[in-house]
């Protein structure tokens, strides 16, 4: 037999325990650990495997999308509780007060409305909404109060003054 012709000490020992069925080698790793039937791996080697399978698993699509509307579920729930609601609107609040976080919010919108298309789709948007009845109807409204009129009526009386002032001059 081949475990007694070994000439290393240890080698022998571990062969007979491994011949008594007291250890068994990791078909992985070459670790020893205690022997129990049926069992080819260690359990670190156990653990990897179930790692990288799940791992696997979890990349599928299906689980993917299926494990993305849980979450969604969940988190829409939880967004409308009141006391979240109120502590990331007081959060949100807090951020926008910072003079660094409104300079950049300043610079990025000073270049997106310099955007021609911005501009344009800005003017069809605002000339549409001129256009719809009711607003026609409010501004028709708030030009007949009193003190609209008054205020037109002054910036009129200022403008003709200037222009027949300029006029006179030359």
């Amino acid at each position: 037999m081949e475990i007694f012709n070994e000439d290393d000490e240890e080698i022998k020992k571990l062969m007979i325990r491994i011949s008594k069925k007291e250890i068994t080698l990791c078909e992985t790793c070459d670790a020893f650990f205690d022997y129990v039937p049926q069992k080819y791996t260690c359990d670190e080697c156990k653990a990897k495997r179930k790692r990288e399978y799940v791992r696997e698993y979890n990349q599928r699509p299906e689980v993917k999308e299926r494990e993305r509307k849980r979450r969604r579920k969940y988190a829409r729930e939880y967004y409308q509780r009141p006391e979240v609601k109120e502590r990331e609107c007081k959060r949100k609040r807090e951020r926008y007060q910072r003079p660094e976080v409104k300079e950049r919010i300043r610079k990025y919108s000073r270049e997106y409305y310099q955007r021609p298309e911005v501009k344009k789709r800005m003017r069809e948007y605002a000339r549409e909404y001129a256009r719809r009845p009711e607003v026609k109807e409010r501004i028709r409204k708030y030009r007949q109060r009193p003190e609209e009129r008054e205020r037109r009526r002054e910036y009129q009386r200022k403008r003709y003054l200037r222009l027949k002032k300029l006029r006179e001059e030359e």
